[in-house]
């Protein structure tokens, strides 16, 4: 039996009856619903996949959430998966108290520093330990223009047409050779980083991408660190521009603790997180919600690349 048949038949055993309890929706990305089950002395989050389509990989972030957590590695504990009343996947886990990098960054909130390049550090630890060959520099060509496509097509994103194909003429010049394989968290953002109501760092939202490589995992917290997507609403008319200041002074220090972690994994990786984190907004383009937030994302490339 295969390993995605085995998470079906493992997730069809399980139990799918929710008690009553208080339900919060919380963020979900892709689409997925992420929903916290608030009930008497125990609460839990449960995540169900967007359609019956994205089952297989709803699972398979379950299972790398798992297999992360046997590693030592501080993620919520998969209780049990199973499939809604439409058949479709899901899986619960712990609720973990805290907030996110993010929201600390974005509010001006205090957080301990040495505490998140420890947690990083472990994480990309076991990551560059499995390092493997070097991935098709055409895997990130063909994604530049798959992206390229579904964007234009968004109607958030046709006004911006040209600036996305700018873009992606911009990525396309990058080198894309020699960027290793390796396990990866997926989605290293800093909207997936909570520092806990213990003061621990705790990593969530794992996600089964397109390719896998630590260098992505950096380029994502550099998405955030350098190209300010954590902090996007920061950048709306009528916020005071000494509140994004602040913020953007805390991305700061953290692109420099992050550059010292990048060049300890792998020497050859500073210099190429501007391009790395250039393709991760440039990925979220096709999700864009707003033609202000396609517009953002045009703009932070144009900065990154230089």
């Amino acid at each position: 039996m295969s390993s995605a048949a085995r998470r079906k038949d493992d997730a069809a055993k399980a139990p799918v009856s929710v008690a009553p309890e208080t339900l919060h929706d919380l963020h979900g990305n892709s689409g997925a619903r992420v929903v916290l089950h608030a009930g008497m002395g125990t609460s839990f989050v449960r995540k169900t996949a967007a359609s019956r389509a994205a089952n297989a990989r709803l699972l398979a972030q379950a299972a790398k959430q798992n297999n992360l957590g046997r590693s030592g590695v501080k993620l919520p504990r998969v209780l049990a998966s199973g499939y809604d009343g439409e058949g479709r996947a899901f899986f619960d886990m712990d609720y973990v108290p805290g907030r996110t990098i993010a929201n600390a960054v974005a509010t001006a909130t205090p957080f301990d520093r040495l505490l998140l390049f420890a947690g990083v550090e472990r994480l990309l630890w076991l990551f560059v330990a499995c390092r493997g060959d070097a991935l098709p520099a055409s895997r990130f060509q063909d994604k530049i223009n798959e992206s390229t496509r579904a964007a234009i097509a968004r109607d958030t994103c046709a006004h911006v047409a040209p600036q996305i194909r700018a873009c992606a003429r911009r990525l396309h010049a990058c080198d894309w050779s020699g960027i290793p394989e390796s396990p990866s968290h997926g989605d290293l953002t800093l909207e997936n980083i909570l520092i806990t109501n213990r003061h621990e760092i705790v990593f969530i939202d794992c996600d089964e991408a397109w390719v896998s490589s630590f260098w992505l995992d950096l380029g994502k917290l550099f998405q955030d660190a350098s190209g300010h997507w954590c902090i996007r609403q920061l950048y709306a008319p009528g916020v005071p521009a000494v509140q994004r200041a602040a913020a953007v002074q805390k991305l700061d220090r953290l692109a420099a603790d992050f550059r010292r972690l990048a060049y300890t994994a792998d020497p050859a990786l500073p210099e190429r997180l501007p391009q790395l984190a250039a393709l991760s907004l440039f990925r979220a383009l096709p999700y864009a919600r707003t033609p202000a937030a396609a517009e953002f994302i045009c703009a932070r490339i144009d900065v990154g690349l230089g």
